[in-house]
C-alpha cells in the first residue's frame, strides 16, 4: 500500500527534485494508496498546518514526473486534500505568495494526456482549483475546461459523460463559471442526461448537484425551466430511493421557488437593489409561473407524502416542510383571475393550475362577464383561428366546458358566442386530447342542470 509514495520519492530523487525536507514531508504524508476514510482524515490533518509547503511540493512533482502510476497517485491525494476548502484556496492563490509559481501549469499540461485514469483525476482537481480561482486571471483555462466538459457531454461513451459531470460538480461552485456554462448552452446537455440515465444513481446525484449549483444563478434558472427541470427534479423526488439524490433535488426546487418569492417581494437578497433585478419572464417573454408549474405537476402531493417519512439525513425533512409551506402559502397566487386573463390575452395557453382548479372556477366565474365577456370572446377567437395548435384547442374546449358547468347561464352565453359548432367539429379532430376535451365540453353543454 505504501509503494506508490516510495516510487514518487525514488523518481523525485533520480530527477534531483527533492531536498531532504521534501522527502521528510512526503514520508509524513504517506498514508497509503488507496486512501481509506480514516487515512484520508489523517492526511488532511497532516497537511493543515503546512498547506503552502505541500502545494509547492506537489506542483514541483507534477511538473516533472511523467509516470502515469505516480501521476494518478499524486492526483488522488490532491482530490482528497481538495475536500478541504482552505487547501484548495491555498493551491489556487499560491502564486500571490510565491514568485514565479503557476498553480495551474501542471494540470494544463496533463490535459493533453489520453489516459482516462489521468483525465478523470486531473479534471476533478483542476475543476476544484479553478472554481475558487480569480476568474479574470484564469479565464482561458476555465473556458478550456468548460469546453472540454461540454465536448464530453456530447459523447456516447458513459465514462466520458461521468468525467464531465463530475468535473462540473466542482467548476459550477463558481458563480462566474455558472454564468459561462449557461451562455455556452450547456444546461440542455445535463437535463437530457437525466432522461437517459434515470437508473444510474451516482450520475443522477451528480447531475442533480450540478443543477443545484446552477439554481443559484437566476439566468440559469430561466434556462433550466425551459428544459423542464421542475418535472425532472420532481421525478427524482418520486423515484429515487437515495437520500443524496433527494437532497439535491429538493434544494434545487427550493432555489427555484426562491426566485418566484423574490418576484413577489417575499424574499430579498443584497443583490436585489429593487424588484427590477429579479427576472419575471422567460427568454421568450412568457411570465414565469414557477409556483404554478410546481403545483400543476403534483409537487404539493409529493411533498406532503415526503413530509411523513423518516430520513437518515436530518436536513432533508426541514427542507421538504419549508418548500411545502411555501407552495401552500402561494397557491392562491397560482389561481388568480388576473393571471388567467394575462395568459388568455397573450395567446400562449398552457396547462397552468387555474384551468383545473375547482376553487378558481367557483370564485371567479362572474369575472368572465366583464367587458361583454371579453375573455370568452378571446378564447373563441383563438378556437376558430387556423393557427391554434392542439394544446390551445384542448385547453379552450376544457375551459368552455368549465364555464358552462359553473355559470348559471353558461349554455346560453356560449350559444351567443357562436362557438358551439366549432367545438362539435373538433370532436372529430385527429388529436386525441382535442377530441376528448371537445366531447367533454359538448356533454357539459347538453346537461340541463349542474
Amino acid at each position: 500500500f505504501f509503494f506508490a509514495m516510495e516510487n514518487v520519492i525514488k523518481t523525485g530523487n533520480e530527477l534531483k527534485l527533492l531536498k531532504t525536507s521534501d522527502v521528510e514531508l512526503l514520508n509524513k504524508l504517506n498514508f497509503g494508496d488507496p486512501l481509506s476514510e480514516d487515512s484520508s482524515n489523517n492526511l488532511k490533518a497532516a497537511v493543515a498546518k503546512q498547506e503552502d509547503e505541500v502545494v509547492m511540493l506537489f506542483i514541483k512533482l507534477l511538473n516533472n514526473i511523467t509516470s502515469e502510476t505516480s501521476v494518478t497517485f499524486l492526483l488522488d491525494y490532491l482530490k482528497t486534500l481538495n475536500e478541504t476548502t482552505s487547501f484548495t484556496e491555498a493551491f489556487a492563490t499560491i502564486g500571490s505568495r510565491c514568485e514565479n509559481v503557476d498553480p495551474i501549469a501542471p494540470f494544463g499540461a496533463l490535459l493533453k494526456k489520453d489516459s482516462m485514469a489521468v483525465v478523470e483525476r486531473n479534471w476533478a482537481v483542476l475543476g476544484a482549483i479553478l472554481s475558487v480561482s480569480n476568474y479574470e486571471q484564469q479565464e482561458r483555462q476555465i473556458n478550456m475546461l468548460v469546453d472540454a466538459c461540454i465536448g464530453y457531454l456530447n459523447s456516447i461513451r458513459l465514462e466520458e459523460l461521468r468525467v464531465a459531470v463530475n468535473t462540473l460538480t466542482f467548476l459550477l461552485r463558481s458563480r462566474a463559471v455558472r454564468d459561462l456554462y449557461t451562455t455556452k448552452n450547456g444546461i440542455p446537455l445535463l437535463t437530457k442526461l437525466i432522461l437517459n440515465n434515470a437508473n444510474d444513481v451516482q450520475l443522477i446525484y451528480e447531475i442533480g448537484f450540478c443543477i443545484w449549483m446552477l439554481s443559484y444563478n437566476d439566468a440559469s434558472i430561466i434556462v433550466l425551466l425551459k428544459h423542464n427541470a421542475i418535472a425532472l427534479l420532481h421525478d427524482i423526488l418520486r423515484q429515487s430511493k437515495k437520500e443524496k439524490c433527494t437532497r439535491v433535488a429538493i434544494l434545487s426546487l427550493k432555489n427555484f421557488a426562491s426566485l418566484q418569492s423574490r418576484q413577489h417581494g417575499y424574499e430579498r437578497t443584497e443583490a436585489d437593489d429593487d424588484l427590477g433585478t429579479v427576472p419575471t419572464v422567460d427568454d421568450e417573454g412568457n411570465k414565469l409561473n414557477i409556483f404554478g408549474d410546481m403545483i400543476s405537476l403534483g409537487l404539493l402531493r409529493t411533498l406532503s407524502l415526503m413530509s411523513r417519512r423518516n430520513y437518515g439525513d436530518p436536513d432533508i425533512l426541514p427542507e421538504v416542510d419549508g418548500l411545502l409551506a411555501t407552495l401552500e402559502k402561494n397557491i392562491e397566487d397560482t389561481t388568480s383571475f388576473a393571471d388567467y386573463k394575462q395568459e388568455v390575452m397573450s395567446g400562449r395557453l398552457d396547462w397552468t393550475p387555474v384551468h383545473k382548479s375547482e376553487k378558481f372556477w367557483k370564485e371567479n366565474i362572474k369575472e368572465f362577464e366583464n367587458n361583454d365577456y371579453k375573455i370568452l370572446r378571446e378564447l373563441g377567437k383563438i378556437l376558430k383561428s387556423d393557427d391554434a395548435d392542439a394544446k390551445a384547442l384542448t385547453i379552450i374546449c376544457h375551459d368552455f366546458g368549465e364555464f358552462v358547468k359553473y355559470h348559471p347561464q353558461g349554455r346560453k352565453i356560449l350559444n351567443q358566442l357562436d362557438v358551439k359548432n366549432r367545438i362539435l367539429a373538433l370532436m372529430g379532430h385527429d388529436n386525441q386530447e382535442v377530441n376528448k376535451q371537445a366531447l367533454l365540453c359538448v356533454q357539459k353543454i347538453m346537461v340541463q342542470k349542474w
